[in-house]
């Protein structure tokens, strides 16, 4: 890693102490903006269904299994930690989010270190690494991931790693096994991990190209795509367990391309953070000192090479693109790009390495560039960080223009524009608001020691739109998601063309589909008497029915009998 025993032993020293005061500043970073989503409550559902011998369902048998949480292996890790320590998901999710985001700016900073630094650049790598720890713990968004409860910080840690090892192990059949093993990690945290299992194989095939021999290529792709085993039984199982190749949410959320929310959510994302500013920087450098040309290479030596700046642009491009074109973004405060912050300063260090930048010029730029991305977040924050109530917090938009000085007003005014219009369509809603709306959901339903006070049997119903906390604290209750992420049907019933989209906010279910299942259940954890009992067998008809109606339902035809189909 360094160069001579005392440049060594000095740089070792420099880079501890610098990741340990790391360390500290993300543990209060961590604790200012913990918080707990209410979605994350799902997760915990399934959890605490396979503890109850459930399996991971949504609700027990004779409901049919539906996955409506879009991380298995987040939601095996939280189930392994409650069975060994036997504390519950609400405990610990977060302490191990604050670990996960630790190992990313971990990873980041020897990236840095690692990088193959001009002799002029060189002794001031630790420089680099210290603008990097301040970037990162001084981006809103990175802390705010830094808890949530949900599995973003774990995602963003194996993107972290696939990058870290694609660009610094440089035995191609090391880097093979190990990229193909931590992309299989990536898929089995969430469904957009397949692409970095497709790009590795672009790994594996290139660099079985380039074997002298057919049986080096074969092993070299064997070595590649071993790891894929994995997610391959992962596939079938999801198929045959639920029925569907993708997550129950996929269905629900993805009613079409719309990149007229994605684009906004990109611009607000880069004008919040001053994003410009570097791209600006390097096409500066670019024009006035050049950046030096690679060799000519074909297309699989520049990717099976030991340095991959293209196919890990490119992945971690397709990842972003997919999210801001296709999904629209995201209904959290840029939750899909948080991965980016970390790898982000790694990235501007290695431009500036490759345009042989002077080291205060790298180092002035790199810091101009911190400076600028502070004022429109932490802003932003001053403003929302004392609201406290629902009705101070839901659709949260507060605009910023007016706390900003004239001259750069405009500026804000960018900013307070694209807030606007995602926030009325329930796009990249702000940490404060998902951080109170727990907390109301919290104190407006019973505790769980309460809520397991319900027995299961005569399968009690709650339907809500909002089903994250009541879903955790009624263990035993069948509960009907209405926006249909944990529910088959209203997933994937058509989306109302004459209702405004909201993102994951806008599925409507079936006429008399929530009626058929008679719902006794309130927020406060009541149960009403029901007129004749409800039985598994009505149940179970009641499921196949409505699957099997699903045609007729996005078609729009048809009237649905399930009282005469399905006796109670």
């Amino acid at each position: 890693m360094f160069t001579t025993k005392s440049t060594a032993a000095r740089d070792s020293i420099s880079f501890v102490t610098l990741m340990l005061l790391g360390a500290v500043g993300l543990y209060f970073g961590w604790k200012t903006f913990w918080f707990l989503t209410d979605d994350a409550f799902i997760e915990y559902r399934y959890v605490s269904n396979s503890l109850l011998g459930h399996g991971y369902v949504w609700n027990a048998p004779p409901f049919l299994p539906v996955e409506g949480y879009t991380s298995f292996l987040w939601v095996a890790f939280l189930d392994s930690v409650w069975r060994v320590t036997g504390v519950d998901p609400p405990r610990s999710a977060n302490l191990i989010s604050l670990g996960f985001s630790f190992g990313s700016i971990l990873l980041a900073a020897l990236m840095v270190v690692r990088i193959p630094w001009t002799p002029r650049l060189r002794r001031f790598r630790m420089a680099f690494v210290a603008l990097l720890l301040i970037g990162a713990l001084s981006n809103r968004t990175f802390l705010a991931w830094t808890s949530s409860g949900l599995e973003t910080a774990m995602f963003g840690f194996f993107v972290t790693l696939w990058v870290f090892v694609a660009a610094t192990v440089s035995s191609p059949r090391r880097r093979l096994v190990l990229v193909s093993s931590v992309a299989a990690l990536l898929a089995l945290t969430r469904p957009d991990g397949l692409l970095f299992v497709a790009v590795t194989g672009a790994l594996a095939i290139a660099q079985a190209r380039l074997e002298p021999s057919r049986r080096e290529a074969a092993r070299s792709l064997l070595v590649g795509v071993s790891p894929w085993v994995v997610v391959i039984i992962h596939e079938l199982w999801r198929l045959s367990f639920y029925g569907a190749w993708l997550p129950n949410t996929y269905y629900a959320k993805v009613v079409e391309p719309w990149p007229a929310s994605g684009v906004r959510y990109a611009t607000s994302y880069v004008v919040e953070y001053a994003l410009w500013f570097p791209v600006l920087a390097a096409i500066a450098l670019a024009v006035r000192r050049g950046i030096p040309r690679p060799s000519r290479a074909t297309f699989g030596s520049l990717i099976a090479s030991r340095a991959v700046p293209f196919v890990v642009t490119v992945a971690v491009a397709i990842h972003l693109l997919y999210y801001t074109l296709i999904v629209g973004g995201d209904h959290f405060e840029y939750r899909v790009y948080s991965y980016t912050i970390p790898l982000l300063f790694v990235g501007i260090a290695y431009v500036f390495n490759r345009a042989q930048c002077r080291p205060w010029t790298a180092l002035a730029l790199m810091s101009t560039f911190i400076l600028l991305s502070a004022p429109v977040p932490w802003t932003h924050w001053a403003k929302t960080r004392h609201l406290t109530t629902r009705g101070e917090t839901q659709f949260m938009f507060v605009p910023i223009a007016s706390s900003w000085p004239k001259p750069v007003a405009w500026y804000a005014r960018i900013f307070d524009r694209s807030q606007s219009w995602l926030i009325r369509h329930a796009v990249c809603m702000r940490h404060q608001e998902h951080k109170v709306f727990w907390r109301t959901q919290a104190n407006g339903h019973p505790t769980r020691a309460e809520g397991a006070k319900i027995p299961g049997d005569g399968f009690p119903v709650f339907a809500s739109y909002t089903v994250g906390v009541p879903s955790w604290v009624f263990p035993n209750v069948n509960v009907i998601d209405m926006f249909g992420l944990n529910d088959y049907v209203i997933a994937r019933a058509p989306y109302p063309k004459d209702k405004q989209r909201f993102m994951a906010h806008g599925r409507k279910a079936p006429e008399g589909y929530v009626e058929s299942y008679r719902p006794n259940v309130t927020e406060r954890g009541w149960v009403a008497p029901r007129r004749g009992a409800i039985s598994a067998t009505g149940i179970a008809c009641l499921e196949d029915y409505w699957r099997a109606c699903l045609p007729q339902i996005r078609r729009g035809v048809g009237t649905f009998d399930y009282a005469n189909a399905c006796p109670p």
